[in-house]
């Protein structure tokens, strides 16, 4: 009887006992995992700071380079955020009681930075003096402050992992004295087990919901899609017809002015034979104008037969569609090594011939036109920057088009290639601005894109870059 007394006393002074040491262990879970947050947070603020540290020795860099006041505003913004992130780091040791000392020492460093950035700025007030002061001294600087600020941040980082550590083998070791704690993670288990099941059950519910839902999107997008074919359909013949009718009243027009000339130009007075004139222009530009219209509505969307493309061959071409003008301007077109793809030869055709003309029209007076065309396998990082979403399977090509014409204001470069956009009165310079508008059609459709860069008497280049997918594309 004593013995079974004295066991149930000593099982009743456990099961208190593991009562209060998995209380009390709960309540060093919960405190260290409060920890493990705070220290998760410092550790991101430590990092976010050296991080913003470099970004302001990159935007006082930057500056030195430029003189751009804008790089001013960045290193504003950049202290801020500095400032920002060190009192929320100090607010999170201070509730951990953490020694605040280290970071102390990179506010010290960063303010100083700082000060001798606005001191040598104030002293070198001129772009080439700074610069000159800049690059003397990045080294030194750096090894002053960049890399002190790192092992400040470094050591910072160390204390939060050792004390980390610390509390984490504290609370293993109490978790390794208690056997009871095993029955409440199997409860815990089975609960879990149940809440899975009953979530997977929803889940399971809602996915066939979403099926269904995508289902008929897909049925939706699918009649949307022939909508949008029959009108694509409907427009372009649409075009066809409303070009052919408006060309016919214009060729009427065009026969009379023609009758007039012939019969009347030896009766007519005054201004009659320069009314007349200037019926004919209306009527060629007007001409000019449809054709445009009607090849632009189906650039992009007409399906071209295609081939092998010899492009030097196709540039040639136009070239000699173009030799009047190209003799009287004088002008010198060198065409370089083009690459041999697969395309359409229309289009293609059609891209130079715009390109090319436009060379030879906005060129300088009295100085003949010079127009280069080069090509290149695209680089990487070329095609990253100007092409959306780009095949990494295939091949880019680079061709510049370059000449030494007028050029144009760079701020201006999008505009050209919106139909009816013009840079000039056609007063000026004749033409419909309708021809890049054609040309980003076309490159639009091939994957690919096409861009300018100038300068305001300094001539122009136009990018091309598209992919070569191949005769199985």
């Amino acid at each position: 009887m004593d013995k079974i007394k004295s066991f149930t006393i000593l099982t009743l002074t456990l099961i208190i006992l593991g009562g209060v040491i998995s209380i009390y262990t709960l309540y060093r879970i919960n405190h260290f995992n409060k920890i493990k947050i705070i220290n998760d947070q410092m550790v991101r603020y430590t990092n976010d700071i050296h991080a913003k540290v470099l970004e302001n020795e990159i935007a006082i860099l930057s500056f030195a380079g430029t003189f751009d006041s804008t790089f001013l505003n960045s290193i504003q913004h950049i202290q801020f955020d500095i400032s920002r992130k060190i009192d929320s780091l100090k607010e999170l040791a201070y509730e951990i009681d953490q020694d605040i000392s280290g970071i102390d020492s990179i506010v010290a460093l960063i303010d100083k930075r700082m000060d001798i950035f606005e001191s040598s700025l104030s002293e070198n007030p001129e772009q080439e003096q700074f610069l000159a002061f800049v690059k003397t001294h990045r080294k030194d600087i750096y090894l002053q402050f960049s890399q002190r600020i790192k092992g400040f941040n470094n050591l910072i980082l160390n204390n939060l992992k050792t004390e980390l550590q610390a509390k984490e083998q504290g609370l293993i070791n109490n978790l390794n004295v208690l056997a009871v704690i095993i029955f409440a993670v199997a409860a815990i288990a089975i609960m879990a087990v149940i809440i899975s099941f009953n979530s997977f059950s929803r889940y399971k519910i809602e996915q066939e919901e979403n099926t269904r839902k995508l289902a008929e999107y897909k049925e939706l997008l699918e009649e949307q899609v022939y909508q949008l074919n029959i009108s694509n359909k409907e427009l372009e013949q649409f075009a066809y017809v409303a070009s052919h009718d408006l060309q016919e009243p214009l060729r009427k027009i065009t026969s009379f002015n023609d009758l007039l000339q012939d019969q009347y130009k030896d009766v007519l007075e005054g201004d009659g034979k320069l009314y007349l004139e200037r019926i004919a222009y209306a009527a060629n530009r007007m001409r000019k104008l449809i054709t445009d219209l009607l090849q632009y509505s189906r650039a992009g969307r007409q399906k071209e037969e295609e081939g092998n493309l010899k492009l030097s061959e196709v540039a040639y071409d136009v070239l000699e569609d173009l030799y009047v003008i190209i003799k009287e301007k004088s002008a010198d077109i060198q065409v370089g090594n083009l690459p041999d793809i697969w395309g359409s030869y229309t289009d293609w055709r059609t891209v130079f011939q715009n390109l090319i003309s436009n060379a030879v029209k906005f060129s300088k007076k009295d100085t003949p036109p010079i127009i280069r065309i080069t090509s290149e396998i695209a680089p990487r990082e070329l095609v990253n920057e100007h092409i959306e979403d780009p095949d990494d399977k295939v091949e880019y090509y680079h061709i510049t088009v370059t000449d030494n014409g007028i050029g144009f204001n760079q701020e201006y470069a999008d505009k050209i290639f919106i139909i009816f956009q013009r840079l000039y009165g056609k007063d000026i310079y004749d033409g419909t601005g309708i021809g890049l508008a054609i040309c980003k059609k076309i490159f639009d459709k091939m994957e690919g894109t096409i861009y300018a860069e100038s300068q305001v008497g300094k001539g122009a280049t136009f990018h091309l870059i598209f992919p070569d997918y191949g005769e199985n594309s």
